[in-house]
């Protein structure tokens, strides 16, 4: 008997690797054929498959996962598969926004402590290629999407955190509510006496999702808040992913002052209110990886004004409009480009000043020339990339490169 990938990207070949490791035959299908899987038009021996592993971009109502469920076939996902032959402590991190950082600083402050781990799942590395060849002595830190809770069933994560729920991928869910059950489901996937976290507005809004949740915001820790702007300028998370940090840290017998040197190591990885400097009065803010509707509002929030705000890429659904009462006057300008531009017209010129342009380059310019000083400018999009980037990466680095071209710069203010 053999095993249905569906997709073969980086979890789809993982998936491959592992089961080919344990000796299992294995058969891929993705959207287009290539080597080592068929065009998902090709006829499928259902007589002859046992399981179907789900790559996580692939949607459960794919017809394949549809047929499988029709003939009782069982269909996991590709972390939900990798689970099932690891026996490493793990700790589970979700939600809408933040997960990569939170990822990251939990496996570095644990590594500073002296413990072995290592950051996987959506972060980079999946789960099934660390699984051909584990150190079961790691603990590992795993950032799991909606998509790859979908699919997770084992209970084998020591503790859990979901950072927060907000809008999101609407065009795979039909519903909000359907959404958040896909973030809660990590819960689900805790040990016996494993431990539950979430903030106290997933705790307000979805409690009723949850079983034994408790808000790590309840939690003290030892750090102390300063502004939000000064841990960004220093390159710190904000002061939510810390807290949400360090109750997972202390499960694994981290200490106070272990978590605070981990902590003064650290820098959050790029993209993510990224502080690029202050030229000339005007203060650069690379937030790219703001992808969706909260996560701007989040990058607001956190920092002061008087902003010009750089949106646009492509739209992702949902309305703009939370934006006007939540920017208040802290938002003095909206400079709008890309694919989505018409519609952030639409939905906000009415509440403020609002200039619109065809790219990021031109947006930024104008933004620097109509800039009164002192001034914030963030790229803080809402949108996907891929209008005209390849990634929110590629994105942020565009414009990190335009920032940093300082004579550039004083020469569009000219």
């Amino acid at each position: 008997m053999k095993t249905l990938i569906i997709g073969f990207s980086i979890s789809g070949k993982a998936s491959a690797d592992l089961l080919h490791a344990q000796g299992k035959e294995v058969i891929a299908v993705d959207r287009k054929a290539m080597d080592g899987a068929l065009g998902e038009d090709a006829e499928i021996a259902w007589e002859e498959i046992e399981r179907v592993i789900l790559s996580p971009g692939v949607s459960p109502k794919h017809r394949h996962v549809e047929e499988a469920k029709r003939r009782a076939i069982e269909v996991v996902g590709e972390t939900e598969l990798a689970c099932r032959y690891l026996k490493n402590r793990m700790i589970g991190i979700t939600g809408t926004n933040g997960k990569t950082t939170a990822a990251l600083l939990t496996t570095h402050i644990l590594r500073e402590a002296g413990l072995k781990a290592r950051a996987l799942g959506n972060i980079g590395e999946s789960l099934s290629g660390y699984a051909i060849s584990p150190d079961e002595e790691e603990i590992l830190v795993v950032e799991l999407s909606s998509f790859q809770l979908e699919t997770m069933e084992s209970r084998r994560l020591d503790v859990a955190v979901c950072l927060n729920i907000t809008p999101d991928h609407l065009d795979r869910y039909d519903s909000m509510r359907d959404y958040a059950l896909a973030k809660c489901r990590i819960e689900d996937c805790l040990k016996e006496g494993g431990e539950m976290f979430v903030s106290k507005k997933v705790l307000e809004e979805y409690g009723a999702l949850l079983k034994n949740a408790v808000s790590f915001e309840t939690i003290p820790s030892p750090v102390a808040l300063i502004s939000s702007m000064r841990y960004i300028q220093l390159g710190l998370p904000e002061f939510p992913n810390i807290q949400a940090v360090y109750p997972l840290c202390r499960r694994f017998g981290v200490s106070d002052e272990a978590f605070l040197r981990g902590l003064q190591t650290f820098r959050k990885p790029g993209h993510r209110i990224e502080y690029l400097g202050e030229q000339g009065g005007i203060a650069f803010y690379n937030d790219s990886k703001a992808t969706n509707i909260d996560a701007v509002l989040y990058a607001v929030s956190l920092l002061d004004g008087p902003i010009t705000l750089l949106a646009g890429g492509v739209d992702k659904g949902a309305s703009y409009s939370p934006w006007i009462a939540a920017f208040g006057s802290k938002v003095v300008r909206i400079v709008a480009f890309g694919r989505a531009a018409p519609k952030l017209e639409a939905e906000l010129a009415d509440a403020f000043a609002f200039v619109r342009k065809e790219t990021l380059e031109e947006a930024l310019i104008a933004a620097v020339r109509m800039a009164e000083l002192p001034m914030n400018i963030v790229l803080s999009p809402g949108c996907s990339s891929f209008d005209a980037f390849r990634n929110y990466e590629h994105r942020g680095n565009e414009f990190r490169r335009m920032v940093e071209e300082k004579v550039w710069i004083e020469e569009k203010r000219s």
